[in-house]
């Protein structure tokens, strides 16, 4: 079929949309950190950013190839990229998280018909270049996606995000619009030939479609949550490390092999790489990298074969239900792992915290300095970004400290084990997430078996040791867990001597006779005497008020 005329700036333009849409959420997965804090919002509100988006993307894809059938691509793509457009600027200008959500999912609206749109002009207009334009956007996606979502964060700031989307989306559709008529010409000779008949979608590679984007997107939503809002790592720095996924799935898609092969072979290592991140031993980028790589090869590998080879994208109604199976599955990950995630985060940042207090109460420091000193320390860190807030705490006391340098010294040794015993904390919470994504790529893999060849055979090998040699890692290299004792039992007293030494043995003693009684841990008690919510949340728990204690122990903790 000949090219329309003038057509390559508009397929670019219409590439570059697409490329876009597809990439929305991992974009936006770099904004996530930022908008639990300004907005404050929890993880579940700000999984929802991604999710409402996907959710809606799922039965809009299908609609806009119905409607694109009849009004043809120059309509359905000027529409939908102005639709796009508009949602995408007032994104960038909410200040809550609801509005928010419901430009989402009008954003996901557009993102539809634009998508749609996209496929059937870049098929149309040259099918062999075309397809390749259209798998090009869906790499482009992958591959930049992340950087760029971590760029414009770290230069300006998460609405920076949206409001990049709004000309390219807007430049999409006045290059419909203005090219309706040769599209439209062009929209009728296509629909002029005879639709041949298509086989039946096949379950499988269906399914393990569904399966294996749930686990991929849910990697780079846990990934960067944990990155940033966990580990406090600067947004530029998160993004710049989980490019390396996208980056290995541009060398997994130039991969040959049977399709079937490459698709079983693909999830396997995205399974062994996800499984893998379950147990990063320590707070270290690097040890992000091989589980990514191994992913990301799978994802090329997988991706490739599943869309194109076993699900073949013959038409834009082909296109759309592959499209709405990807999303189908991302939007199944991260509504099902953000009520998890946060109730783990909560707990995990609690018993962080917790033992945090152990660590302050049990270091050689001035006794009546500590006292005072463990609940400033902990009682700020919360589940939004604990070690951030710690990371502060920590360094505006040590600013504060008036002892010798070896107390300096013994402040910092309990700060780094202060920070490790919450990175470690925080590995907890996703660890389950992590692991029941590994489990949905494995289930894909199965789905797909039986299929014989080295390929096969290596992934598999992947797929058991690269989480096995990160589990024996982590056993070997994460810090020892700080054990809070019963305080009905005795324990050993600092004595440190002095009448400091006296009186801190007579608050600690204080404190486990207190908590003793009212079924708590010591550490508990001391948060809830020095903040308000924990205190509200402590007298919810045992039905006490800690703060009606009084004497000694709230003139030392400064009450």
């Amino acid at each position: 079929m000949p090219a329309v005329a003038g057509a390559r700036p508009r397929t670019l333009l219409l590439a570059a949309a697409a490329a876009l849409a597809l990439a929305d959420t991992s974009i936006v997965t770099l904004a996530l950190p930022a908008l639990l804090n300004e907005l404050d919002a929890t993880v579940q509100g700000v999984a929802g950013v991604l999710a409402i988006y996907t959710f809606v993307l799922v039965p809009a894809v299908l609609g806009a190839e119905r409607v694109q059938r009849r009004a043809g691509p120059a309509v359905v793509g000027a529409a939908g990229g102005a639709l796009f457009a508009a949602a995408s600027a007032l994104c960038g200008a909410v200040d809550s998280l609801t509005p928010l959500l419901v430009l989402r999912g009008v954003q996901a609206v557009g993102g539809a018909a634009v998508l749609v749109a996209a496929f059937a002009v870049l098929a149309g207009d040259d099918e062999r270049r075309g397809r390749q334009l259209w798998l090009g956007a869906a790499v482009l996606a992958a591959a930049v996606g992340p950087a760029l979502g971590g760029l414009l964060t770290e230069l300006f700031s998460w609405r920076s995000i949206f409001l990049f989307q709004a000309p390219v989306a807007a430049a999409a559709a006045l290059a419909c619009w203005s090219g309706r008529s040769a599209l439209h010409e062009h929209h009728a000779a296509s629909g002029a030939a005879p639709a041949a008949a298509k086989p039946p979608v096949q379950a499988a590679p269906a399914l393990a479609l569904l399966l294996v984007s749930a686990a991929l997107s849910a990697v780079l939503f846990l990934l960067i949550l944990l990155l940033v809002a966990g580990w406090a790592e600067a947004p530029l720095e998160a993004a710049a490390i989980v490019t390396v996924l996208p980056a290995a799935a541009v060398v997994g898609a130039r991969l040959g092999g049977p399709a079937r092969t490459r698709a079983a072979a693909g999830c396997a290592l995205v399974g062994g790489g996800v499984l893998a991140l379950a147990f990063v031993p320590e707070a270290n980028l690097l040890w992000t990298v091989p589980p990514q790589v191994a992913a990301g090869l799978g994802m090329g590998l997988s991706l490739t074969a599943l869309g194109g080879d076993l699900l073949p994208e013959r038409d834009a109604g082909d296109a759309a239900k592959l499209l709405a199976l990807r999303h189908a599955g991302i939007a199944l990950a991260v509504f099902g792992l953000a009520f998890p995630v946060q109730h783990d985060l909560d707990d995990a940042t609690t018993t962080a915290r917790e033992r945090g207090v152990a660590i302050v109460l049990d270091a050689r420091i001035d006794p009546l300095e500590k006292v005072r000193l463990a609940p400033e320390l902990l009682s700020g860190v919360d589940a939004e970004a604990p070690r951030g807030a710690l990371r502060d705490a920590l360094a505006e006391q040590e600013a504060q400290l008036d002892g010798d340098e070896a107390e300096r010294a013994e402040f910092r040794r309990v700060a780094q084990r202060a920070d490790d015993t919450l990175v470690a904390a925080v590995g907890e919470a996703f660890r389950t997430a992590f692991l029941v994504t590994g489990a949905l790529a494995l289930l894909a893999a199965l789905v797909l078996l039986p299929v014989g060849g080295t390929a096969v055979g290596l992934a598999a090998v992947v797929a058991l040791v690269l989480p096995a040699g990160y589990a024996l890692a982590h056993d070997r290299r994460a810090p020892e867990p700080v054990r809070l004792q019963n305080p009905c039992e005795e324990r050993e007293l600092p004595s440190s001597g002095g009448l400091g030494g006296f009186l801190q043995d007579r608050a600690l003693a204080y404190l486990d006779t207190t908590a003793c009684r009212n079924g708590s841990t010591r550490e508990e008690l001391v948060l809830a005497l020095a903040d308000a919510d924990d205190a509200r949340r402590y007298e919810e728990r045992h039905g006490v008020n800690p703060r009606s204690i009084g004497g000694l122990l709230e003139g030392l903790l400064g009450g």
